[in-house]
């Protein structure tokens, strides 16, 4: 038997396959020796030399250690319900495992079933339901888990879990009216490790308080003491390497490849990235500044990618206009948030008596106010600054 992780999977779709890939390079980042075709691929553009069918035979044979990524087209190969001709890689391995489990009397130490899409674990083949299964990408002990088990598979002790520790949310009230029921729950769950999409677009008109949501952001990844590399897309002449020193600036010494190297190409920053176990929170502002700009947009398309294996790098995009994440890679990894005007009086009238308690001495009318600034926050604010700051006495 090889040490080595062989993940059985079934060509589904584009999506599916790069789930597939995402876990596999998981469990290389962890330290595992993993056997995947697509890595394969990597490396022998040509294929390989056997042939498909007797290097998949050879793989589930002789691998230590076997993840099936649970779908319903590997399910259908098991089982010999799968039209003919179709996944005939999986339905070849599928029939080696069935007698490796029939030769072993049901005693299964080496082949798990693991899911990465919202595949049903109920909906497994009834050979393969007696087993414990993992889903790695709903929550990080799973992912531990399955490490874990894969290792001791393999008898390798001393395996690093991939996963990144996140602190604790703490108490921190952002200073703005009405971001608090939507926008902030989301900063606060991104900042915990609690989202399931770790990209934030907050997309809105001028002076709905993007820049603002931004610095309040920083600021509390701050108290949680995660670091934060800030970009401001409408800064004179931005390229690559003035975002490349903002990240050599902030995070030098959790770079080293990157840094070592002159901190001047991508790839290497996207490899110390996935190396990191703590969270680390980049800000990109204004985004809109950048739009036609081919190689700056180039650069944050590839960037955005490695949210999905950097596993403790999260990323706030705000603009007028923000990617259209509709048509990435990484779109799974995206929440599209909305800013809006904040047109209802109760939403303003705690933050207005906060921040400006002298408002209510001058009788000054939030009503009026709000229907002069239509909502929008920084009219409303400068209103309720000039207010007051004015030498205004209240009528009697």
């Amino acid at each position: 038997m090889n040490k080595q992780v062989f993940i059985s999977y079934r060509q589904e779709s584009l999506e599916h396959a790069r789930a597939v890939r995402r876990l596999g390079t998981l469990l290389q980042d962890a330290g595992l020796p993993v056997l995947l075709d697509q890595f394969y691929m990597d490396e022998h553009p040509g294929g390989p030399n056997e042939g498909w069918p007797k290097w998949c035979d050879d793989a589930a044979t002789n691998s230590a250690c076997v993840v099936i990524i649970g779908s319903k087209g590997w399910f259908a190969a098991y089982d010999g319900t799968a039209p003919a001709g179709e996944g005939r890689g999986a339905a070849s391995e599928a029939a080696l495992f069935c007698q490796s489990l029939y030769d072993d009397k049901g005693v299964n130490a080496h082949i798990r079933l693991a899911y990465v899409d919202t595949t049903d674990p109920a909906s497994a083949s009834a050979g393969l339901r007696r087993w414990h299964h993992f889903q790695p990408f709903l929550a990080d002990t799973q992912l531990d888990a399955l490490v874990k088990w894969a290792a001791d598979c393999l008898g390798l002790p001393g395996i690093e879990s991939p996963t990144v520790r996140w602190p604790e949310p703490i108490d921190f009230q952002p200073d703005q009216a009405d971001r608090t029921d939507e926008e902030w729950p989301a900063i606060r769950d991104l900042l915990a490790g609690r989202a399931r999409q770790r990209i934030l677009l907050c997309e809105g008109g001028s002076g709905l308080g993007k820049t603002l949501l931004l610095r309040q952001a920083r600021q509390y990844a701050s108290r949680l003491d995660i670091p934060v590399v800030g970009i401001d897309c409408k800064l004179d002449g931005l390229k690559d390497a003035t975002i490349h020193g903002e990240f050599h600036l902030e995070l030098g010494e959790l770079l080293p490849n990157f840094s070592r190297d002159g901190a001047n190409k991508l790839h290497l920053l996207r490899k110390d990235l996935r190396a990191l176990r703590r969270p680390v929170l980049v800000t990109i502002d204004t985004y809109e500044a950048i739009a036609g700009n081919k190689p700056l947009e180039d650069w944050f398309s590839q960037f955005l990618l490695e949210v999905e294996t950097a596993l403790g790098l999260v990323v706030i995009i705000a603009g007028q206009k923000v990617p259209d994440h509709r048509q990435t890679a990484w779109h799974e990894q995206a929440r599209h948030m909305p800013l809006r005007p904040i047109t209802e009086l109760d939403h303003w009238r705690p933050w207005v008596e906060k921040r400006y308690p002298v408002l209510a001495e001058k009788r000054a009318d939030l009503r009026t106010l709000l229907m002069y600034s239509d909502g929008n926050p920084a009219r409303m604010s400068n209103c309720c600054e000039v207010i007051a700051n004015s030498g205004a006495r209240p009528c009697t």
